[in-house]
């Protein structure tokens, strides 16, 4: 269903989408082994507990595809970025947003994205580090039709990345408060809690990879059944 949603949502009808990295996190208050942190995992945050994330790409657009533990329509806050590092200099280990986010290392994009409006919509701004953080896009397209199920989805033009198919890059996905500079609330790259409450800094752990790759053509999607074949997390 998730895989699906990606394509029936952003690129209805359109063969050309690569094959997609499922990046699975740990799910539930920390006491019981997961890794939200019982401050927020007791006051109901679960919205902000990231349960995986599906990325693909096609020959112009990454997409992305968060998986929340909680009903996205029935909050009217929220924040989930990535942070990308491309491997090229001028990165900066804060983010264009001020949240107070330790990376233990440099990124270059950061993709900040909102659903603040009682779910109903996705809202979200591209911005590169080359010596100070600047907003050079907004998102390229977003789907908030599965927020029932917990789905953040939405694309950023990756070639305004200077990326090109066959580069890799590597990154981190947060979830934060709505305002202000809170932390990461999750990070995709710790199977631990990053953060003890609102006023403490967030670390990243290592960060996962994805490389982009060519899209099928029409013929080879069809032939192998379906929009998206799930290349599992490295």
């Amino acid at each position: 269903m998730k895989k699906m949603g990606i394509a029936a949502a952003l690129v209805a009808g359109v063969a050309g989408l690569a094959s997609a990295d499922v990046y699975n996190d740990n799910v539930g208050n920390h006491l019981a082994g997961g890794d939200l942190h019982d401050f927020f995992a007791s006051q109901g945050f679960n919205h902000l507990d990231i349960i995986s994330v599906t990325v693909t790409n096609d020959a112009q657009f990454l997409y992305f595809d968060l998986h929340l533990n909680a009903d996205l329509d029935a909050t009217n806050w929220g924040t989930y970025a990535v942070g990308i590092s491309t491997g090229d200099a001028g990165g900066s280990n804060s983010n264009a947003w001020g949240r107070n986010i330790n990376w233990q290392r440099d990124i270059n994009y950061w993709i900040g994205t909102w659903a603040n409006d009682g779910g109903s919509g996705i809202g979200g701004q591209l911005w590169q580090h080359a010596g100070s953080w600047n907003q050079i896009a907004g998102l390229a397209s977003s789907d908030a039709s599965q927020h029932g199920t917990g789905h953040q989805i939405f694309a950023v033009d990756f070639t305004l990345m200077g990326l090109a198919v066959g580069d890799t890059i590597e990154l981190d996905v947060i979830s934060s408060g709505g305002v202000g500079n809170p932390p990461g609330v999750d990070h995709l790259s710790s199977a631990n809690f990053t953060t003890e409450d609102w006023g403490r800094t967030s670390f990243s752990g290592t960060f996962v990879s994805y490389t982009l790759v060519p899209a099928p053509g029409a013929a080879a999607l069809l032939g192998l059944g379906g929009l998206i074949v799930g290349r599992r997390r490295r």
